[in-house]
Protein backbone atom coordinates (compact mmCIF):
# COMPACT_ATOMS: atom_id res chain seq x y z
CA UNK A 1 0.00 0.00 0.00
CA UNK A 2 1.82 3.11 -0.96
CA UNK A 3 0.41 6.81 -0.13
CA UNK A 4 1.67 10.45 0.00
CA UNK A 5 0.46 13.22 2.52
CA UNK A 6 0.69 16.93 1.31
CA UNK A 7 -0.72 19.48 1.97
CA UNK A 8 -1.56 23.18 -0.12
CA UNK A 9 0.05 26.54 1.62
CA UNK A 10 -1.61 28.88 -0.32
CA UNK A 11 -5.23 27.14 0.48
CA UNK A 12 -4.46 25.19 3.30
CA UNK A 13 -6.14 22.27 2.15
CA UNK A 14 -4.77 18.63 2.16
CA UNK A 15 -4.81 15.86 -0.08
CA UNK A 16 -4.17 12.58 0.21
CA UNK A 17 -3.19 9.77 -2.40
CA UNK A 18 -3.61 6.20 -2.09
CA UNK A 19 -2.82 3.23 -4.39
CA UNK A 20 -4.94 2.01 -6.67
CA UNK A 21 -7.53 0.05 -4.58
CA UNK A 22 -6.79 1.97 -1.49
CA UNK A 23 -8.42 5.36 -2.11
CA UNK A 24 -10.69 4.78 0.43
CA UNK A 25 -8.62 4.63 2.79
CA UNK A 26 -7.26 7.95 1.72
CA UNK A 27 -10.56 9.40 1.89
CA UNK A 28 -11.21 7.92 5.76
CA UNK A 29 -8.50 10.07 6.73
CA UNK A 30 -9.47 13.36 5.86
CA UNK A 31 -13.18 12.80 6.30
CA UNK A 32 -13.42 10.80 8.92
CA UNK A 33 -10.30 11.50 11.13
CA UNK A 34 -9.01 14.99 10.01
CA UNK A 35 -6.16 16.93 10.87
CA UNK A 36 -6.55 17.45 14.35
CA UNK A 37 -3.19 16.19 15.90
CA UNK A 38 -5.18 14.95 19.54
CA UNK A 39 -7.65 13.10 17.15
CA UNK A 40 -4.99 11.14 15.77
CA UNK A 41 -3.08 10.58 18.43
CA UNK A 42 -6.56 8.94 19.72
CA UNK A 43 -6.48 6.60 16.95
CA UNK A 44 -3.13 5.57 17.27
CA UNK A 45 -3.48 4.90 21.20
CA UNK A 46 -6.68 3.36 20.48
CA UNK A 47 -5.04 1.19 17.35
CA UNK A 48 -1.62 0.04 19.41
CA UNK A 49 -4.16 -1.43 22.17
CA UNK A 50 -6.23 -3.52 19.31
CA UNK A 51 -6.90 -7.20 20.78
CA UNK A 52 -10.10 -8.14 18.74
CA UNK A 53 -12.14 -6.94 15.88
CA UNK A 54 -13.80 -3.56 16.72
CA UNK A 55 -16.49 -1.61 14.24
CA UNK A 56 -16.38 2.54 14.33
CA UNK A 57 -19.07 4.00 12.07
CA UNK A 58 -18.81 7.69 11.08
CA UNK A 59 -20.23 10.23 9.02
CA UNK A 60 -19.13 8.88 5.58
CA UNK A 61 -16.89 5.46 6.36
CA UNK A 62 -17.35 2.34 9.14
CA UNK A 63 -14.02 1.29 9.85
CA UNK A 64 -13.29 -2.46 10.75
CA UNK A 65 -10.29 -3.23 12.64
CA UNK A 66 -9.29 -6.72 14.04
CA UNK A 67 -5.28 -7.73 15.00
CA UNK A 68 -4.98 -8.99 11.10
CA UNK A 69 -7.09 -6.46 9.25
CA UNK A 70 -8.27 -3.46 8.67
CA UNK A 71 -11.56 -2.55 6.35
CA UNK A 72 -12.75 0.59 5.37
CA UNK A 73 -16.30 0.81 3.68
CA UNK A 74 -18.54 3.98 3.10
CA UNK A 75 -21.38 3.79 4.52
CA UNK A 76 -23.24 3.91 1.37
CA UNK A 77 -22.26 0.37 0.24
CA UNK A 78 -23.49 -1.21 3.84
CA UNK A 79 -26.93 0.04 2.38
CA UNK A 80 -28.88 -2.22 -0.20
CA UNK A 81 -29.53 -0.25 -3.58
CA UNK A 82 -32.73 -0.10 -4.89
CA UNK A 83 -33.43 -2.25 -8.17
CA UNK A 84 -33.96 0.61 -10.07
CA UNK A 85 -30.30 2.23 -9.10
CA UNK A 86 -28.82 -0.93 -10.30
CA UNK A 87 -30.41 -0.99 -13.37
CA UNK A 88 -29.00 2.47 -14.56
CA UNK A 89 -25.24 1.59 -13.60
CA UNK A 90 -23.56 -1.11 -15.50
CA UNK A 91 -21.38 -3.90 -13.58
CA UNK A 92 -18.32 -1.87 -14.78
CA UNK A 93 -19.25 1.45 -12.95
CA UNK A 94 -20.46 -0.23 -9.92
CA UNK A 95 -16.97 -2.14 -9.79
CA UNK A 96 -15.22 1.16 -9.77
CA UNK A 97 -17.28 2.97 -7.08
CA UNK A 98 -16.89 0.21 -5.30
CA UNK A 99 -12.88 0.33 -5.58
CA UNK A 100 -13.16 3.60 -4.52
CA UNK A 101 -15.34 3.17 -1.72
CA UNK A 102 -13.93 0.54 0.42
CA UNK A 103 -9.93 -1.01 1.41
CA UNK A 104 -8.62 -3.11 3.03
CA UNK A 105 -4.90 -3.89 4.36
CA UNK A 106 -2.78 -5.89 7.37
CA UNK A 107 -3.34 -4.73 10.91
CA UNK A 108 0.66 -3.76 10.82
CA UNK A 109 0.60 -1.90 7.09
CA UNK A 110 -2.25 0.51 8.58
CA UNK A 111 -0.59 1.33 12.21
CA UNK A 112 2.57 1.85 10.23
CA UNK A 113 0.21 4.46 7.61
CA UNK A 114 -1.22 5.97 10.74
CA UNK A 115 1.83 6.93 12.95
CA UNK A 116 3.29 8.34 9.25
CA UNK A 117 0.08 10.25 9.02
CA UNK A 118 0.64 11.63 12.68
CA UNK A 119 3.66 12.22 11.74
CA UNK A 120 2.86 14.29 8.39
CA UNK A 121 -0.13 16.56 10.94
CA UNK A 122 2.69 17.15 13.54
CA UNK A 123 5.27 18.62 10.57
CA UNK A 124 2.67 20.10 8.19
CA UNK A 125 -0.67 20.79 10.40
CA UNK A 126 -2.34 23.59 10.75
CA UNK A 127 -0.79 25.79 13.69
CA UNK A 128 -3.16 27.91 16.36
CA UNK A 129 -2.44 31.15 17.52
Amino acid sequence: MDYEFSRNSFDDSYRIVFSMGHEAMGRWLLDELGTDLNEVDAWLATFTQLRQEQQWRGHTFTLTASPEEVVVMANAMLQTPSDEATDTLSAQDLQFYDQESSAACGYEDFLAMLEAYRDFIARYGRRTR
